[in-house]
């Protein structure tokens, strides 16, 4: 439980502030509605801002595709790709020391061709990972072989999904690490005390997306985590006697794909990346399906000047794989268009990636094909040894039965290049689709288990999580709690880390707006975005004190809280202030596919922002100063006697804007989050997408806007 703030009400010159019982973020919110941003009336303030966000990618987009194009040597290359390494690891966050693995060996299983090792390794200190090793029959005890790290997808069962891609690389002559990570299979983060099987999370993705928040909080990512999981895979795979360290690759689909692009680009050791069902370009993906989880969405990633090519040119002139099917979620335009410029970026190490003119077609890029297709991005000729291959074939998102046999014919040819890559060892097709998917009936459930209860958690109380690991990472690097920021330093701090741009007192209004009277009432940004709300105006003549309302939604809603809010609106309107009830963005607040209950609807769009380095609370914070000038512009408003008022989200936002703004003379919140650290100390936030700030901890903290605004005493 986050502790409570003692109620405080006092007059200053500042502002004053009324701070109540700071539980909301613990407190478990029903599941809203899922809508997907189809353009109706509750949902349009949300389709307006995810323009407005992609808009702002689409120039860091234009700017950095300019950039890429004037590239033309080797040498350029290379320096893009040092440039870039190194400022995706800022992003993402310092990796953790090399640790003792601490194998331990739970069991042995002996399949069809291969034996199956039921493993746990230590990725740091406790960080337990589940994980199975396949060993093919029939290599002498000296022979050393090839190796494949296998990511599996966002599915539910972690290594088991990967059974199937496993096996075939075994039965191939390949030895296979496939393990599960964070918030999968047996690692669960979340697990319900009821079924430790199944997640608070509800899915993998809910379990990413609420892993990420406490790291986002001190300028790291998940991906600081999921990337040190399988850099450690690497490293467990090169210290096995039968393994060639020098013929290492990496695999994976979908979620895998995520993990696998950042392992390619990131971890020179791995020698063929194939990364299948993930890459696209943000471009495609942002307008379609929009942004993913939180290791899919590093923040100022687009903003720093980067897209889905760089995970592929980091890793030039490494052989690489992209993998795409024609109608997957993540846009196959994307794919292309990723493949086309990546080719020529390859180019400048290997020609051989651009190919040579076929002389048989007229098209720049062809047809997307109708059936499986090798580097259907280009009409010329790419030979198979070339170091950058472009597999495609039809189906949904994960469909890769039709193109396995390219995909393992790919390692093959780079990892074992003394083996026939023409004919690998598949499973007999039924009805058209590659064997069967998942682990055979024959196969006992035990043989794919590692730990004694199916979970890490259960099985091993002490072990650590995302959660406890940044915990005390957080101890170590945050700045003492007893830094205080005011004045300047603070506001710059506030500016620097939420990405507020408004000026207050900037903002110009049409007089037909300024003698608005009671009733609906809607705000013009200069964004293009329309703020909605209610608007009271007494009869009496004169300047009036005004009350900003700030509220999640219309107060005209059934909800209890838009009930609660009318209410509230119409006790500040009695005494004869003009009160203006208002929505920030998203107004309307809208909604799109939730992760999970836990994360609230606004994950997605906070995911958004954060990828063009701009936050939920800041845009809040410019609309908060802009309400103010509207106000202070009326004539019938006293510009003297300026107050607000919020509960919950809205309250957090008011005490960053009254921080900024010294007209706002006095605000009212409660159920507001008390600190940032205490976010830190929750083993599960509720909704906290919605106020997270990445590395907002590395500047202030909320008691540092309590204090500026002349609370007296301690803040806690």
């Amino acid at each position: 439980m986050l502790k409570s703030i003692r109620s405080v009400l006092r007059i200053c010159a500042a502002a004053s502030i009324l701070l109540q019982v700071a539980v909301a973020q613990n407190t478990p919110q029903p599941a809203a509605a899922v809508h997907h941003d189809d353009g109706n009336a509750a949902n349009a303030g949300r389709v307006k801002l995810n323009g407005y966000l992609d808009g702002i990618a689409a120039e860091y987009i234009a700017s950095r595709n300019a950039t890429v194009a004037a590239i033309k040597t080797r040498a350029q290359a290379e320096d893009r790709q040092a440039m870039v390494g190194k400022k995706i690891m800022s992003l993402i966050g310092s990796l953790p020391q090399r640790t003792a693995l601490n194998v331990k060996l739970m069991g042995v299983t002996q399949a069809d061709g291969f034996r199956i090792q039921k493993l746990i390794l230590d990725s740091q200190p406790g960080f337990h990972i589940p994980a199975l090793l396949y060993l093919p029959d029939g290599h002498p005890a000296d022979q050393k072989l090839p190796a494949i790290l296998i990511s599996p997808g966002h599915a539910p069962n972690g290594k088991v999904s990967d059974y199937t891609s496993a096996a075939i690389f075994a039965r191939n002559g390949f030895i296979v690490l496939s393990y599960d990570p964070i918030g999968q299979g047996e690692r669960l983060q979340y697990p319900n005390p009821k079924d430790p099987n199944q997640s608070l999370a509800t899915r993998p993705t809910g379990e990413h997306g609420e892993a990420s928040l406490q790291p986002m909080l001190i300028g790291d990512t998940l991906d600081r985590y999921m990337l040190w999981d399988a850099m450690r895979g690497i490293d467990y795979l090169s210290s096995l006697p039968q393994v060639d360290s020098k013929r290492i690759g990496a695999f994976g689909c979908s979620g895998g794909g995520a993990i696998t692009a950042l392992l390619g680009a990131l971890d020179r050791r791995v020698a063929a990346i194939a990364v299948a069902c993930y890459t696209t370009s943000f471009d495609t993906l942002l307008p379609a399906l929009g942004p993913q989880d939180g290791e899919q969405s590093i923040p100022h990633f687009i903003a720093s000047g980067f897209d889905f090519p760089d995970w592929v040119e980091l890793a030039a002139p490494r052989p690489y794989a992209v993998v795409a099917t024609y109608s997957d979620m993540f846009p196959f335009a994307g794919a292309r268009s990723t493949v086309i410029e990546a080719r020529r970026f390859y180019s400048l190490f290997d020609p051989s990636s651009a190919g040579v003119p076929s002389g048989t077609s007229s098209h720049a890029v062809p047809p997307t094909p109708a059936g499986p297709a090798l580097n259907a991005d280009t009409t010329n000729e790419i030979p198979l040894t070339a170091p950058l291959q472009f597999i495609t074939g039809p189906g949904h998102h994960g469909a890769l039965g039709a193109i396995m046999g390219e995909i393992v014919g790919f390692f093959i040819r780079n990892l074992k290049p003394e083996a026939d890559a023409t004919h690998p060892i598949l499973p007999v097709p039924a009805n058209g689709v590659l064997g069967p998917i998942g682990p055979p009936a024959s196969l006992p459930k035990e043989a794919l288990q590692v730990t004694a209860t199916g979970q890490v958690a259960a099985s091993y109380p002490d072990s650590e999580t995302v959660f406890t690991l940044n915990r005390k990472r957080a101890a170590k690097i945050l700045p003492p709690s007893s830094r205080r920021l005011s004045g300047q330093k603070l506001a710059e701090a506030i500016r620097d880390a939420t990405q507020t741009s408004v000026v207050p007192g900037t903002s110009t209004f049409d007089a037909t707006l300024l003698a608005a009277k009671t009733g609906d009432f809607t705000l013009p940004s200069r964004t293009g975005i329309d703020l909605h709300g209610e608007l009271y105006v007494p009869l009496t003549a004169g300047r009036h004190p005004a009350v900003i309302l700030l509220v999640p939604d219309s107060i005209e809603g059934n909800s209890s809280t838009d009930r609660s809010n009318k209410v509230r609106f119409e006790s500040l309107a009695a005494p004869g202030n003009i009160v203006l009830a208002i929505t920030p963005r998203s107004s309307p607040p809208g909604t799109d596919d939730m992760k999970s209950p836990i994360l609230g609807p606004f994950y997605l769009l906070s995911l958004r922002a954060d990828l063009v380095s701009h936050t939920l609370v800041g845009m809040r914070i410019d609309d908060v100063a802009r309400i103010t000038d509207y106000l202070a512009s009326r004539p019938d408003v006293d510009p003297a006697r300026i107050t607000a008022t919020g509960s919950g989200h809205m309250g957090l936002v008011l005490l960053h804007a009254a921080a900024l703004d010294p007209r706002l003379k006095h605000i009212t919140v409660d159920h507001v989050l008390t600190s940032y650290r205490s976010l830190i100390d929750a083993p599960m936030p509720i909704g906290a997408p919605e106020d997270i700030i990445p590395g907002v901890l590395l500047h202030y903290d909320i008691p540092d806007l309590v204090r500026s605004l002349g609370i007296p005493g301690e803040a806690p």
